[in-house]
């Protein structure tokens, strides 16, 4: 109780003052997520990594979480797993579960915290579909996926959700923090170029702002049934809004992993 106190005291001016455009619930539930885990270091010696899954972010429970070293865990209602707390440095681990593609990450522990301990997940697709997963922090809050077919059109939230021959839709978009945000190619040109960035829609109107770069963004990219690639934003307090991701020129992926404006 003391600690659910604690978090409404400081949390609920933040959301007064939220984006307009963002959804107070959801802000919540993130909000409360990250104290439970901070919590849960101190108060059990424990971390935590949630998954969910990349479409509707609903969590994603009895998956297999083996983490190298360390042990093996399912993940519960929540679609959480909670281990012993470990020592500073990178970690790699899997996630498998009946329907869903198997994957291999990692995840960094940085003064005794998780730097980012989120993953969405993706639901198996027909082979040759490309789905494209962005992950953040709560802040900025509003980041936006963009796939671009050269020519042919251009998928994201202030432009079109769906492509005029439907071969590639927006799955979700994510206004107030954390993501997902989701985009899949349904029917991929193999005699074309895409090319997906992220806009921060955030700090549109700053075109010096770091806060990109801050921001633990993570792009996931998964084509015929298993984990293509992963990039992370580059860290390295670049200013700018707009982080090039890859390209995927002729069926070949390309990656760019730049800041710029």
């Amino acid at each position: 109780m003391k600690k659910l106190l604690l978090f409404l005291i400081v949390s609920l001016p933040m959301m007064v003052f939220s984006q307009v455009e963002g959804n107070i619930e959801d802000d919540f539930n993130n909000m409360f997520q990250v104290l439970e885990d901070e919590m849960t270091i101190h108060e059990e010696g424990a971390f935590t990594l949630r998954f969910a899954d990349a479409e509707d972010d609903k969590p994603v429970q009895n998956a297999t979480i083996t983490i190298n070293n360390i042990g093996t865990f399912t993940t519960n209602a929540e679609g959480l797993v909670r281990f012993p707390v470990q020592e500073d440095g990178k970690y790699q681990f899997s996630f498998k579960k009946e329907g869903y593609i198997p994957a291999d990450m990692t995840f960094e522990i940085v003064a005794g915290m998780i730097y980012f301990n989120r993953f969405s997940v993706s639901k198996m697709m027909d082979l040759g579909q490309i789905r494209i997963v962005l992950d953040w922090s709560n802040n900025p809050s509003d980041l936006d996926l963009h796939l671009e077919k050269v020519g042919q059109y251009h998928i994201a939230y202030h432009h079109k959700r769906v492509a005029d021959d439907r071969s590639a839709r927006l799955d979700r978009d994510d206004v107030d923090g954390n993501g997902p945000e989701t985009i899949t190619i349904t029917d991929v040109d193999d005699n074309a170029t895409y090319n997906c960035y992220v806009h921060d829609f955030s700090n549109r109107n700053n075109p010096d702002s770091k806060k990109l770069s801050k921001s633990k963004a993570r792009i996931s990219v998964y084509h015929n049934n298993r984990l293509e690639f992963y990039l992370d934003v580059p860290t390295n307090k670049e200013e700018g809004t707009r982080w090039d991701a890859f390209q995927l020129d002729k069926s070949l992926f390309k990656k760019l992993n730049r800041i710029a404006n």
